[in-house]
Parts: C-alpha cells; structure tokens; sequence
C-alpha cells in the first residue's frame, strides 16, 4: 500500500495534477476545508506551541509599553531577545538593532512609535510573531535540518506570481504547494497577483502560521478587499509605488493594517533610485518598509548600486521606514540562516526564477514537479559561500 504524499498515511487516492505520487482523499477534504470550524481548529494548533504563546505575550507587553515610551520599551526588547537568542539569524538580526538603536536620534524610534500608535496591536503580533518565530526561528531550523538531510538548498521565503486560471481550475493546488513548502520549513511568502485578491483569501486563511506579503497595485485596494483583510492578521499588504498609492495607504492606515510600498527599477529609472527622488515621494504614504525589486534586465553593475545605496539608508537611519532591495536582502537572510545562496520564486507560467533570471525548461516548473524535486536539481548544496556583511 501507498502512503499519502503529503499526510503520510495510509488511505484512499486521487491523482494529483498528473503526477505518480498520491494524496490521499483526506488531504484534499482538508485542503478544501475553510468554513470557521476548521479556521478555529488550525488557529488552535498554532496556539498549542508553548515558546509561541510566550512570545506573542511579550511582544504585546512590549507594544503597550511603547504607547507610553517607545524609546525605552523597544531598547529593553532587543537586549531582552539578545539574552535568550541562540539562532544565528536573530542575534545578527538583533545585534544589528541595538547598534542602530544606540543612537538617541535615529529615525526608527520614530518608526516604532508610529507602528505602536497606528498598527493594529494584533496584527503586528500576528504578522511579526509568524515572521519572526515560525519562519525565521522555528522554520530556520527544520530548514537547515533538511538541507543536512536532503543534500540541497532551500529558500527561507517562497515568491508566487498567481495564476489566477490555475487559482480556479485547480484549487488544491496552491494549498497543496503551501503546505509541502511548510514541510521543507518554509513559512514565509511574497504573492503577486493581478486578478481579483479576493480568490486568495481561502487560500491564506489556511494557512494562519504563515506571514504574507501581498503585493498589489492602488486601485486593488477596494471596499470588499478591506473587508476581507479585517480577518487576516497574518498578512501585510505592499502597495506599487505611484498611482492611487496614497489613497490605498491612507486606506489600510485607516484599518490599522501594517503596509509596505514597492516599486521596480531599471538601468533607466535607477538615477531616480540613488538620488533618492524615488524615496522622498513613498515618504508621504508613511509605509513600515519601502521595497526595491531589480527589473531582470538590469545589470549587475546596477544591481549592486542600487543595493549601496539601500544599505546606507538603512544604516543612517534619516527615514522612520525600513528600506530593502527584495532580492538582496532576502539572499542575505538565506545565507545568515543556512550558510547557503538561494532565492527561489514562481512565475505565473510555473517557471522557476531564481536571483540569476529564469529557468523555462519543463523538469524547474512547479505545475509539473513537486517542489523538493525542482529545488534537488536547481539548487544542489555546494560548499558554504561567505556571509554578506
């Protein structure tokens, strides 16, 4: 008999997207499941984790005591995780924090007290504890264990270009995706999506452990797509830079929500980037974070400039907003937390994409091979290359 692919027991099958390894029929009732029942069960697992509830506890002390002063609570909070720290990823991380901290002027106190006084109290526990624990803590961990295991690298963040026809014709698959993802210690994900953002939320409220970033243009931020963040604690909207982005922002500011803004450079807009014109006009949408994402026809050249200069915001700490480059700084994070390089992403065709452009051949597409399959041939483990500094 046959174990199912993805539960692990013995059961009755169905095949799954043409492929010769089973799911069980269990596993596609569950995945299919997402009336509040089951939500109140998945939310209680989630719960059971003991060091998470402790967390989530701390955090939210943390966040009433910065009501009243953000300078001190936030201070107390990174020597706090750098006493009890033992992952790599969170004592550089944390380290980081209490240099930068270390200046009385820096523009991330002001940050903090913005987050603490507009963000939904909530959210940031739900978000930042997904984020912080289960990706970069709990996740980091089974991630570097099965890498030892499985002989290849594995990303700490998956990116997901929708398609929206696969989302309706197949809706066992993006969950079946998730969840094999999770099981290689993946819990984080950056989703685009074109179409309608509604279709996603069964799809997210599946997966309550998770932090998401979704990405999205101005005008998708709409009265019904609010309605249905109101439920998503777990998710963290990023709005295109331009456009209807200050009313989308002052929307989700409105709501309490925690949002990013973004926007693509090029070889011909990058002087827009380093003379930090791009910058000056996110500055009035007040975002947590301002993401930088590299056009693939932009050279290396530029790539590293461009990168330059994100670091030196970052570190004078002149702008209440955290800036990152997408692409850099999530290889950074998966070099700090696996000794490894690898970025991994899905275009809407299945396709794989990697920080070294596209691979279109059929044996790296996600509609037609399992993850761990794709990730054992496109990114076989190699000796440790140098942590980025």
């Amino acid at each position: 008999m046959k174990k199912c692919y993805l539960l692990g027991h013995l059961q009755e099958f169905v095949p799954f997207l043409q492929r010769e390894d089973p799911v069980s029929l269990v596993y596609r009732k569950l995945s299919a499941l997402a009336d509040a029942e089951v939500r109140e069960r998945r939310d209680l697992i989630v719960k059971t984790d003991l060091t998470r509830v402790l967390v989530e506890s701390t955090v939210r002390r943390t966040l009433k005591e910065m009501e009243g002063s953000p300078k001190r609570a936030v201070r107390n909070l990174v020597d706090l995780g750098l006493q009890f720290s033992s992952g790599r990823f969170q004592t550089r991380l944390l380290a980081t924090a209490q240099r930068m901290l270390g200046n009385s002027k820096s523009a991330y106190y002001d940050l903090v007290r913005h987050v603490a006084t507009h963000v939904d109290h909530e959210i940031i526990t739900g978000f930042g504890v997904n984020l912080g624990y289960n990706s970069c803590t709990k996740g980091a961990r089974l991630i570097r264990e099965t890498e030892a295991q499985r002989g290849f690298n594995i990303p700490w963040a998956l990116h997901l270009f929708i398609n929206e026809e696969k989302l309706h014709a197949e809706p066992e698959f993006y969950p079946a995706l998730l969840q094999e993802s999770k099981s290689l210690g993946i819990y984080t994900y950056l989703l685009f999506a074109q179409g309608d953002l509604e279709d996603l939320f069964p799809l997210l409220e599946q997966e309550p452990d998770c932090a998401f970033v979704l990405f999205v243009q101005g005008e998708q931020v709409t009265d019904s797509f609010l309605e249905k963040l109101r439920h998503a604690n777990h998710v963290m909207v990023s709005v295109k830079a331009g456009g209807k982005m200050l009313q989308a922002c002052r929307r989700l500011q409105a709501q309490g929500r925690l949002y990013a803004v973004h926007d693509r450079y090029t070889e011909d807009n990058k002087g827009r980037v380093l003379s930090g014109q791009w910058l000056a006009s996110v500055l009035p949408a007040q975002p947590v974070f301002a993401f930088l994402q590299r056009d693939l026809s932009c050279g290396p050249e530029t790539r590293q400039e461009v990168y330059r200069y994100v670091t030196q915001v970052r570190d004078g700490q002149q702008y209440p907003l955290v800036c990152m480059e997408v692409e850099e700084d999530s290889l950074l994070i998966d070099q700090v937390i696996s000794e490894g390089e690898c970025l991994v992403g899905f275009g809407g065709d299945g396709s794989l994409r990697t920080h070294e452009g596209f691979r279109k051949e059929e044996k790296f597409n996600i509609f037609h091979h399992f993850l761990e399959e794709v990730l054992g041939i496109a990114s076989p483990k190699t000796a440790p290359r140098l942590v980025r500094s």
